[in-house]
């Protein structure tokens, strides 16, 4: 997202096709230090701001303006591929 402008750098997306997918995305430790460390993402803690942003560009894009955006990335890069 970030990389075409529609959010903040630094914000990465992973979309599953099924639950049964996702599930392999968690990470837990029990012998953190701190007691039992379990994060949804693989980099642990991130900035909730980039995050946040993330999802209220993806919100406010929808599944529809998601769609319409990557045909147009498509398009353009198929055209400037036939360019040179």
């Amino acid at each position: 997202m970030h990389k075409y402008g529609y959010a903040p750098k630094g914000a990465s997306c992973v979309m599953y096709s099924s639950e049964e997918l996702r599930r392999y995305q968690y990470f837990v430790s029990i012998d953190w230090t701190g007691g039992i460390y379990a994060s949804p993402t693989l980099a642990g803690s991130r900035p909730g701001g980039i995050s946040v942003a993330t999802w209220a560009g993806m919100v406010h894009l929808g599944e529809e303006g998601y769609l319409e955006l990557t045909e147009g990335i498509i398009r353009t890069t198929r055209a400037i591929r036939e360019g040179i």
